[in-house]
């Protein structure tokens, strides 16, 4: 029976034509798996501030506060991560049945952060209602692949100003760890820069947070795989002893995990204010605008990270084009983001730390199930969430903000007229604290500039028109 499963396992991944083999496609699928679990419990402890009243002033999860549907911030916070390791479980087998290649696909960090603090903080939309327009965004993205689209509005960003969306979100998110961790505070006079009296609670925390980033930043440097993951756990067990968490009481941990308050929860009722013709249409406007720009976000990040992937992980992107095996990554890409908002969750799409399992020998669709079944098993651990502390978060928020920053080196500072809007792009994010506002700032400065040095070969009707949606964006956005 065993042989008949690992026959049918070779010729249905056709593992030995890639010079692959069993051993090694599940060696690279469980690498992945400790490579990728860090970005997949993040994206949940981002999204738990989209709920008003989880999380006080300092982002710290206010655990016994009763959510919209009579959960506690803790119950959300537990089925948020829950939903986000069933969205990328069933996510990452599908991308390796449908297209046999090792990527392993999970809620986006982007778009999660762009739902918490544009959509749900921003424009004041519901969490449901956040995941009611990626869904819509979804069947937008498949549509836009099927037909190649994609591709072509891929080609109209300027290179410059995509790298500077992923450096700008590595600065909002590591800023947001950095607040997380008590490292800085805000107060009536102002930023107040953590200090080394240790009966203080908030210093512990920052201190903490601190010495476990040196101690990830040293694993990683020691090629250590699951680095990011493993200081996790370290700063959890830390803290017990230092006071930060305390162990729940004997019969108050619930083992539960109360998917019900998220899966098949979207809200298309109340996505337009009918109050009057003027808010009708101000109304459609502002969710035209939300869903198209997860759809330019969800295009900045897959294109960008495939071809990320090709740089340094062997994945030839002209091949998987040649092929034609690209229209049916991003496809899948679609498909299952729209399958997560169903779920609960955001935004799915390729993690680039894919390429840790294609370094490993990971060659064929194989590598993803092992990697996908892996974050399924994950589901039932969920309920420990529970006891996460916030400087166990802002480490994770750090170190992969500090990571997505790596991509600055690809920008052209030499040339002035690329520096100034990717400079725009990347600022505005963690300063307005709206992913939305460093974009379009990004784009219409580069429009703007090129148009009047009379640089005609880089601008074209297309990006216009992305600049002129862009301005209006800009003009609803709520301040």
């Amino acid at each position: 029976m065993r042989e008949r499963i690992k026959k049918h396992l070779r010729t249905r991944f056709h593992v030995s034509e890639y010079g692959s083999s069993l051993k090694t496609e599940l060696l690279a699928g469980i690498t992945n798996y400790f490579t990728i679990i860090y970005a997949v419990m993040l994206v949940p402890e981002i999204l738990i501030e989209a709920f008003p009243g989880a999380v006080n002033a300092h982002g710290e999860l206010v655990a016994d506060t009763i959510l919209v549907g009579g959960f506690t911030a803790s119950e959300m916070l537990v089925a948020l991560t829950a939903v986000a390791f069933a969205a990328a479980g069933f996510a990452s087998i599908f991308m390796g049945i449908f297209t046999n290649t090792p990527f392993i696909q999970g809620p986006s960090i982007a778009i999660g952060t762009f739902v918490t603090y544009t959509i749900c903080k921003g424009f004041g939309y519901t969490y449901n209602q956040a995941l009611a327009m990626v869904f819509i965004s979804g069947l937008l993205f498949f549509v836009l692949s099927a037909t190649g689209m994609e591709e072509k509005v891929h080609k109209i960003i300027p290179h410059n100003i995509k790298y500077a969306v992923s450096a700008g979100i590595g600065f909002f998110i590591a800023f947001t760890g950095i607040e997380k961790a008590h490292i800085i505070d805000y107060t009536e006079k102002g930023i107040h820069f953590f200090t080394f009296q240790l009966s203080d609670k908030n210093n512990m925390s920052a201190l903490l947070a601190i010495a476990v980033v040196i101690f990830i930043v040293v694993l990683l440097k020691k090629h250590v795989h699951g680095a990011i993951f493993i200081g996790k756990i370290v700063c959890i067990l830390l803290a017990f002893p230092l006071g930060l968490i305390s162990f729940p009481k004997l019969g108050s941990f619930g083992y539960s995990i109360p998917v019900t308050s998220l899966a098949f929860k979207l809200d298309f009722n109340i996505l337009l204010d009918t109050t009057s013709p003027w808010d009708i249409s101000k109304s459609i406007a502002t969710v035209l605008i939300i869903i198209f720009a997860i759809c330019i976000m969800d295009i900045f990040e897959t294109m960008t990270l495939l071809i990320a992937m090709g740089n340094y992980a062997g994945v030839n992107f002209e091949k998987l084009q040649k092929k034609r095996e690209l229209p049916k990554i991003l496809e899948v890409d679609a498909v299952t983001t729209s399958v997560g908002a169903l779920l609960g969750s955001t935004s799915v799409s390729t993690y680039v730390e894919s390429s840790t399992g294609v370094i490993e020998g990971g060659s064929t669709g194989l590598t993803s199930v092992i990697t996908g079944l892996l974050f399924l098993v994950s589901i039932l651990f969920t309920p420990l969430m529970k006891v996460v502390p916030s400087a166990a978060t802002a480490t994770t928020l750090i170190v992969a903000g500090i990571l997505m920053m790596g991509v600055l080196k690809n920008i052209d500072f030499d040339d002035i007229a690329e520096a100034v809007p990717a400079f725009f792009t990347m600022i505005l994010m963690p300063i307005t604290g709206s992913l939305l506002i460093g974009i379009g700032f990004g784009v219409i400065t580069y429009v703007l500039i090129h148009l009047f040095m009379g640089y005609n070969t880089k601008i074209n009707a297309a990006l216009i028109t992305l600049c002129i949606l862009m301005f209006i964006t800009l003009m609803l956005i709520p301040r």
